[in-house]
């Protein structure tokens, strides 16, 4: 959504948008540091457990709180249009708005809609699609605002030559599987010429910080965590990545050729769903994770940096499929619901 609120302020710096998330939310410290928002508010939210639990009760207890809340909150401020990002304290704040017969939206950025989305989807005035996941007279394929905002960044830098290197990341909270994987080749990268970069994720490099913090290579470098991905991204000639949407749609938005390795252990198993529309269309490789060995990891790696007709099949692909107006399309749907209010 942040780029699309920057896209907004940029055209109209008087306009006020305000931001409705969950306290105990990743995006809560960014939000309030980020300076785009006018007001921020914080629910108290969390999410359905899979199986029977007492938690659930408490889930249910909590929407009807933030129902409420968010009844008051949008009758005291009075928007013009309520869109929705998915996550759990979503589906309370776009039910008041519908009640409250305010123009809203969705957005689905995975290639499965995600519970909250699925249930409202139906009931909203326009639903809008990272992927061409569900066709009708709500539905808007609009891409992820997220390619835009990089592809603008840095679409000066995308011809720079790379080097025989491959980055490695599994996503914010890291992929040990994928993390010892890699330290096993470390010798066979080294043999073959391949520098690699590995970014472990902040809890795996703490629990082996003294084995990790060792190896000072400077071809086999190893990082707990990075703020600005990209710029590691740009200099990789192959990447191996988890397909979380905002990784995605990073890589997507440079043409990175790119071998995924979806986690299994996320609702819906949406980050294969992700990687499989991409691969469908060969703009990728993937191995699925309960697939995954030393060979067929360093095989592939080795025979994306190497095969130029591969690598050359993937980068047309993908300046096919990367929808670098992904921001100005997810504008002109607000610009669309907000004459309806």
């Amino acid at each position: 959504m942040v780029p699309v609120v920057k896209k907004l302020k940029e055209r109209d710096p008087k306009i006020e948008v305000l931001f409705i998330g969950t306290k105990g939310g990743l995006e809560k410290d960014f939000i309030k540091k980020s300076g785009l928002f006018n007001k921020t508010f914080f629910l108290d939210s969390q999410g359905f457990k899979r199986k029977v639990s007492f938690g659930n009760l408490i889930t249910l207890f909590k929407y009807f709180k933030n129902y409420f809340q968010s009844r008051k909150i949008l009758k005291e401020v009075g928007p013009n249009i309520v869109v929705g990002m998915g996550g759990y304290v979503s589906g309370a704040v776009l039910k008041a708005a519908i009640k409250l017969k305010i123009p809203t939206a969705i957005h689905e950025q995975n290639a499965v809609y995600g519970l909250a989305n699925k249930l409202l989807k139906g009931k909203v005035d326009r639903v809008l699609l990272a992927y061409d996941i569900e066709s009708n007279k709500k539905t808007r394929l609009v891409g992820n605002p997220r390619t835009s905002e990089i592809y603008q960044k840095y679409k000066n830098r995308l011809s720079v030559k790379t080097e025989k290197s491959v980055l490695v990341v599994g996503g914010s909270r890291g992929a040990d599987e994928i993390n010892e994987m890699i330290l096993s080749l470390k010798d066979d990268f080294k043999k073959a010429g391949i520098k690699v970069t590995l970014i472990t994720g902040n809890l795996y490099y703490r629990k082996n910080l003294e084995r990790l913090s060792g190896l000072k290579e400077p071809e086999f470098i190893v990082l707990p965590f990075v703020n600005n991905l990209p710029e590691l991204l740009l200099p990789a000639r192959v990447v191996v990545s988890r397909s979380g949407a905002t990784t995605l749609a990073e890589i997507m938005a440079l043409r990175k050729v790119c071998l995924f390795i979806p986690s299994p252990n996320v609702t819906n198993n949406h980050q294969e769903k992700n990687a499989l529309e991409i691969v469908k269309k060969e703009g990728a490789l993937m191995i699925r994770e309960n697939e995954l060995n030393k060979n067929n990891l360093f095989t592939n790696i080795c025979r994306l940096l190497d095969d130029k007709d591969l690598r050359s099949k993937i980068i047309t692909n993908l300046n096919l499929l990367s929808d670098v107006d992904a921001c100005e399309k997810f504008v002109k749907e607000i610009d669309e619901l907000m004459l309806l209010g």
